[in-house]
């Protein structure tokens, strides 16, 4: 069987890149990505911590393009934490609790 479509057909395409993380909060997250993010969508993100994994949806609040002096095209990206699991809200107080006690 063979169906035609007319028209917009909305879909998902699901990607993943590491980051560079620039500062952590319980309430978001700066990071430096190779590929731009459309300001206020909705993202899924993961935090690995001792090979755990946990996921957490993020809203994206600011881009900023910020070119290495070599000329690659990097930006620096702001989110907020819309939902988050138990697990994620532990390693991000764990990381925050580490950076603190390092300075």
């Amino acid at each position: 069987m063979r169906y035609e479509v007319y028209g917009s057909l909305w879909g998902t395409l699901e990607t993943s890149d590491e980051v560079c993380l620039h500062n952590l909060t319980s309430q978001g997250a700066l990071f430096e990505a190779h590929q731009p993010l459309p300001v206020e969508s909705v993202q899924s993100i993961a935090l690995t911590l001792e090979g755990k994994s946990a996921t957490a949806d993020v809203r994206v609040r600011h881009l900023h393009p910020d070119p290495t002096p070599e000329g690659d095209q990097r930006y620096l990206v702001g989110v907020e934490f819309l939902t988050t699991s138990v697990a994620f809200c532990e390693a991000v107080d764990q990381i925050v609790a580490g950076r603190d006690s390092h300075a």
